[in-house]
């Protein structure tokens, strides 16, 4: 690849790592630049050749941002006054995205929804941060620190319901009361005695409040959160996108793509897997797996299950003549006649929905539909950053439009005590780590080399018979070194290398068994300093004053 090719992959993915030092954050690109973003509507300047079941990409922009908008407002009402009343505003707004699955994540996705707000007040735009309960809710446990008996570090995982098989979080009740309502004092239990878990115990009975309305556990853990947010400050609408999807511009744009999946698939997977080339990507599964065929049926990126039955399984689509068959090729399938009639097609979709089964749109597809129909900017992570790179690719080769700009963000912020627990940063004691397993290698096979210089050193000493037979061994090895007998004829020269490189070993085996010892103390150290400083633990188990206060800090709200 020549340095021009290079130059151009770094510009079409670029890397993005999550922050190393605590208590800093990640905004890509830089604040001012996002702020200009978010400061107007986004106006596409190659859309004008697209249509949607009629109507033009701007007319079907209008109709999706005002659904999503009243969404959100009704959605937020149920449980707060959000400070966007009137959905009107929407077409003097920019509408600024981020989303994240409705879970107890860790401070640097909190941050998302700081610089949501930072962009409400700065800019004057909208801000909605959409519930993911489309993907699967594989664990209803969080882990924490914990000290073991001797006073060391673990980590605790301790649940908030009992557990179950992953199923979506949109259908996903609790199982069990009791370990719902004991999760504060059990996690209070778990923590050092130095921590608190203050703002959990405030926090449980908001949730639990939700809970009794709503029946679901992730729209609980959501309403919890985003109570918290408003009493902070903050400024935004929240929607689940199970909600989303019973929109008709959405049903418009899944038959718009429907319609025409072969080509849609063509350009998935040619996209899939240039991404796949730039990052060098083995696992067939990464980023995502390639949309397939069989016998006559097309794979499509939505998912498929129902309440009675909530197994999520892949879509497949048949065409015939005018007719699109639905299938999950497990039991259930539909069919939508009609689909050159794509507004009749639409309703018909719409009709799947209002029955009860969950047609959703896979992440690069929700993506794909908020950026082009909704937003204006969307803020991601890094995770969602690498891979709405994918969708850039799909989007400009798919519909021949440049897409509306993502932003990446995230922070790193351990628990207040980290340093106390562990004064030496995890990386530094992995770089002393990786010295040490050198000198180890080193010690290990050359070590007349290593001996001799830890001799002038000073750091090593050795009798003086020891000296001279290392000065010898070596002068004998150099020799030996240098007259490299042909090949057939090697087998006493091999035999006597092994002697000599044994007999060094045993001079250097004081030094490699202090070297060992010291491998083993790092190796310890690393592994509490990756529990004591690690930045996923949840929001809820950090001081509330302090953690606001730090993420209100990096998204410089309290300066807006």
């Amino acid at each position: 690849m020549t340095m021009a090719a290079v130059a151009e992959t770094q510009e079409q993915y670029p890397q993005y790592r999550a922050p190393q030092a605590p208590n800093t954050a990640l905004i890509e690109p830089d604040l001012a630049t996002v702020e200009q973003w978010a400061g107007q509507r986004y106006r596409f300047l190659d859309g004008g050749h697209l249509e949607f079941c009629g109507k033009s990409l701007d007319e079907a922009r209008v109709q999706a941002r005002h659904e999503i908008v009243d969404l959100a407002l009704v959605h937020t009402r149920q449980y707060a006054d959000p400070t966007i009343t009137d959905a009107a505003v929407v077409d003097q707004r920019a509408i600024v995205l981020s989303g994240h699955q409705p879970e107890l994540f860790h401070p640097g996705v909190w941050f998302k929804n700081y610089l949501l707000t930072r962009l409400v007040r700065n800019c004057g735009a909208i801000g909605i941060n959409f519930l993911v309960d489309n993907d699967l809710c594989r664990e209803t446990a969080i882990r924490v620190p914990s000290r073991r008996p001797d006073g060391s570090l673990q980590q605790a995982v301790v649940p908030f319901d009992a557990p179950r098989s992953a199923i979506p979080w949109e259908l996903r009740r609790v199982e069990s009361m009791d370990v719902w309502n004991s999760f504060p004092d059990r996690v209070a239990a778990a923590l050092p005695s130095e921590c608190s878990a203050d703002f959990l115990t405030t926090l449980w009975p908001r949730c639990t409040a939700a809970l009794q309305r709503t029946g679901n556990i992730g729209l609980a853990l959501a309403e919890g959160r985003h109570r918290v947010e408003l009493e902070e400050g903050l400024q935004t609408l929240e929607v689940p996108l199970s909600r989303m999807v019973s929109t008709r511009a959405f049903a418009r744009f899944s038959i718009h793509l429907l319609a025409d999946l072969p080509r849609f698939q063509d350009v998935y997977n040619s996209q899939r897997e240039q991404y796949r080339q730039a990052h060098k990507i083995r696992n067939a599964a990464h980023p995502v797996p390639p949309l397939a065929q069989q016998s006559g049926w097309l794979e499509a990126p939505w998912w498929v299950y129902r309440p009675v039955d909530p197994e999520r399984r892949p879509l497949w689509v048949r065409m015939v003549d005018d007719t699109l068959i639905l299938s999950d090729r497990a039991g259930w399938q539909e069919q939508i006649e009609g689909r050159l009639d794509c507004d009749q097609a639409a309703t018909q979709w719409l009709e799947f929905l209002a029955d009860g089964i969950c047609l959703r749109p896979r992440a690069l597809l929700t993506t794909m539909y908020l950026r082009m129909f909704v937003g204006d900017v969307f803020i991601h992570g890094i995770g969602g950053g690498k891979y709405d790179q994918l969708t850039n690719g799909i989007m400009q080769e798919f519909f021949g439009i440049q897409p509306p700009p993502i932003v990446v963000a995230s922070a790193t912020i351990p628990l207040p005590q980290h340093a106390e627990w562990c004064p030496t940063s995890l990386a530094e004691i992995e770089s002393q780590l990786r010295a040490a397993k050198q000198q180890l290698w080193e010690l290990q096979q050359n070590p007349e080399k290593t001996l001799m210089r830890r001799i002038e050193s000073g750091q090593t000493r050795l009798t003086e018979s020891q000296r001279r037979r290392l000065q010898e061994l070596a002068a004998e090895k150099r020799q030996l070194l240098q007259n490299i007998p042909p090949r057939g004829e090697k087998s006493q020269w091999h035999q006597r290398m092994s002697t000599i490189k044994r007999e060094l070993q045993e001079l250097a085996a004081v030094q490699a068994d202090a070297v060992e010892q010291e491998i083993q103390r790092l190796e310890s150290l690393a592994q509490q300093a990756a529990i004591a400083q690690s930045r996923e633990y949840p929001f809820c188990i950090h001081p509330r004053e302090y953690l606001v206060g730090q993420l209100k800090r990096l998204a410089q709200i309290d300066s807006a």
